[in-house]
């Protein structure tokens, strides 16, 4: 279709230039009814292609058109003149439909996007409701059989192996009515930099357990901001311990902040084996995930807090291997 749309406006550039090329300068009205048809071409392009379209095509016009002028040219005469200000309007055109595709193209994504997150969270919070209930009902009378039982018993082991995936079931049901439900916030002013040291204390064990440090670099002074403490915990420890996961063993985790534009930034830098870049896309689309034991329900669900918060949630590039994911929170 790309190829089609191409073809058809090289063809209208190309085709209109040879008019003016070929035709002989006594039919000036010609001339100036050919040269307005150059919008044509434009207006196609910036319509189809955004505003990189408009602005090639342009490029291409002055081009083919540009040299025809100076063949032409009669010492800047009042045609001249409107001939150059013709390619000036034409950047115009190409520049403002452009601009006004590409936004609306980003719009269409965002009703797109929400409309799909809207179908997924309805769906997940019934799967959910009616997990929870035969959920909780497992694990009480599992655990309920093995207190009554000896550690010796051989079906001992076997019950905790029910325990134990119970439990992450749970989890995952939890992590499925957190990411269907909307957030309501409780926020009030409060110190980030205690909250992420707070979270550091959660997740100490993990990184002991994995083999992995956790490095901070804070700035010396962070402005006070207003947040809900216990959901930014939630998605600070869930970005951290995706981080901690994702390095190999004998690593540091990295753990910065900063303030730029009115921002706070907290950058969690791993030191896996990356994101591809054609993967960036996914990592926050529910249930894309690479590790086996994985729900996919993590990063949609710290980047919808983060959003919830007038921030975002974004994967930036890494200079060392790895990756680094940036809460941004507004001041």
């Amino acid at each position: 279709m790309n190829r089609y749309r191409i073809s058809i406006i090289a063809i209208l550039v190309v085709g209109i230039s040879l008019v003016h090329y070929l035709l002989e300068l006594k039919y000036y009205h010609y001339h100036i009814l050919y040269r307005e048809l150059y919008y044509l071409p434009v207006i196609l392009a910036g319509l189809w292609f955004g505003l990189r379209g408009g602005l090639t095509t342009s490029i291409g016009v002055t081009i083919c058109f540009l040299p025809f002028i100076f063949l032409t040219w009669d010492g800047f005469s009042p045609n001249d003149f409107n001939r150059l200000m013709e390619i000036f309007l034409l950047y115009i055109v190409g520049l403002i439909l452009g601009l006004f595709r590409d936004r609306e193209r980003i719009a269409l994504k965002k009703i797109l996007k929400t409309e799909r997150l809207t179908a997924i969270g309805r769906s997940l919070a019934g799967v959910a409701h009616d997990l929870k209930t035969p959920l909780i009902a497992i694990g009480g009378y599992t655990r309920l059989v093995q207190r009554n039982m000896k550690k010796d018993d051989p079906d001992y082991r076997k019950l905790d192996v029910v325990i134990h995936e119970t439990r992450r079931l749970e989890t995952m049901i939890r992590e499925m009515l957190d990411f269907s439900r909307p957030l309501v916030l409780n926020c009030c002013q409060g110190d980030l930099r205690k909250t992420l040291e707070e979270c550091l204390d959660i997740i100490e064990h993990q990184g002991e357990k994995c083999k992995v440090k956790v490095e901070t670099r804070f700035t010396s002074h962070l402005p006070v901001l207003s947040f809900d403490d216990s959901r930014m915990k939630q998605c600070i420890i869930n970005l951290l311990i995706n981080a901690i996961q994702a390095s190999p063993e004998g690593e540091a985790v990295i753990v910065r902040t900063s303030v730029k534009g009115g921002l706070v930034n907290v950058d969690i830098t791993d030191r896996g084996k990356g994101i591809l870049p054609e993967k960036e896309g996914e990592i926050f689309f529910p249930f894309f995930t690479t590790k086996t034991d994985g729900t996919g329900l993590g990063l949609p669900i710290a980047k919808k807090i983060a959003e919830a918060h007038g921030g975002d949630l974004q994967i930036k590039k890494s200079d060392v291997k790895g990756a680094t994911f940036r809460v941004s929170l507004p001041v």
